[in-house]
């Protein structure tokens, strides 16, 4: 870039293109203004460059067009012709104010004089008027006192009617009165007549009572010896039903151990009857074995069996050949008494139900 004379300022960017290589390199300092570090930097100082001779470019034509000789002469000449105007218009304006003020003041003792005047005029009105207000005050008073006593007379006047009217009311009130208090005078000597029949009568009820009231005492009395003698009783009968009471509970224990004895025995009955169960069983078990072999060998014709006892229980076979309790076994049987003589079986102890047993000896 060809650069002009010495002492004029550096030509930095070319003049072509109407200041395109200048905006140019605006905008990439202005791109740069944002970055960090030494690029950043730079940035800033070609911005602080740029504005620096802008600031001495304005100072310079300052300089050129105002601050030269001629262009001071003429501003302080404009200066002085400015304040001579402004000089004379505030003298002006203080002669015209002093001429105000002088009016003001001519005005203001005017006023002070038609202020005193009113003041004294106001003072002789407000004592008129406080004259006139008493007046009135006094004449006020006097209506009210007035009104006061027409008000007192129509009230006296209206209680006096009242008092009249309530004297004729209690008057007439007092003549009925006087009227009823003499038919109830009329009607208390009937009653008077009929309260002595009536009393008459009550004495001899009273009598009858009085008579009536012995009656009753000696019967309260004679209740009272019956009472006694029927709390005498009634101990007696406590005395009778703890006995019985006691009674009562040694029959209700003797019948608890009856329960109980009748439970027992109820038990050997049972065990009894299971044990004669089982003989019964092993007899016509073996029973059925002797049919067997006396079928088997051909025998003769089959005795007839005896009826089951009544109480279920068959004897016992003998023990080492001897019958139960030194008896024959069927002495039990009440049904074989008949048969007894005459079938051989029945007085065998060795046989039951017309079969010998295998075990008799």
């Amino acid at each position: 870039m060809p650069q002009p004379a010495p002492g004029v300022r550096a030509v930095r960017y070319c003049q072509d293109g109407d200041g395109a290589c200048e905006r140019s390199a605006r905008d990439g300092r202005e791109r740069g203004l944002e970055s960090q570090g030494l690029t950043g930097q730079v940035a800033w100082t070609w911005e602080m460059v740029d504005r620096l001779e802008g600031a001495a470019d304005r100072l310079a034509g300052a300089l050129m067009s105002e601050l030269s000789v001629a262009g001071v002469e003429r501003r302080i000449a404009d200066a002085r012709a400015d304040a001579a105007g402004h000089i004379a218009i505030a003298q002006r304006e203080r002669d015209a104010s002093q001429q105000q003020a002088e009016a003001a003041w001519r005005e203001a003792a005017s006023a002070r004089d038609r202020a005193d005047t009113a003041e004294r005029d106001a003072a002789s009105v407000r004592a008129e008027a406080g004259r006139l207000t008493a007046e009135l005050d006094a004449a006020r008073r006097e209506c009210q006192d007035a009104k006061d006593e027409a008000e007192a007379a129509g009230a006296a006047r209206l209680a006096a009617e009242r008092e009249r009217d309530r004297v004729a009311a209690r008057e007439g009130e007092l003549l009925a009165s006087l009227e009823n208090a003499r038919s109830e005078l009329v009607a208390l000597h009937g009653r008077l007549s009929e309260a002595e029949t009536l009393a008459e009568g009550q004495r001899v009820e009273a009598d009858a009572a009085k008579r009536t009231a012995e009656d009753l005492r000696s019967a309260v009395r004679d209740a009272e010896a019956k009472r006694g003698q029927a709390v005498a009783d009634c101990d007696q009968f406590q005395a009778r039903a703890r006995e019985f009471e006691r009674h009562n509970w040694q029959l209700s224990r003797t019948a608890e151990e009856l329960r109980a004895a009748v439970k027992a025995l109820t038990a050997e009955r049972d065990a009894a009857r299971a044990e004669a169960d089982r003989a019964r069983r092993r007899v016509d078990a073996l029973t059925a074995v002797t049919d067997g072999h006396r079928n088997a060998w051909g025998g003769g014709p089959q005795p007839v069996a005896d009826r089951e006892p009544p109480t279920g229980l068959h004897p016992l076979p003998p023990v080492n050949g001897s019958p139960l309790n030194g008896a024959a076994p069927l002495a039990t049987d009440p049904l074989a008494g008949g048969r007894r003589a005459t079938d051989p079986l029945a007085t065998d102890p060795r046989t039951r139900n017309g079969h010998r047993l295998p075990h008799a000896g």
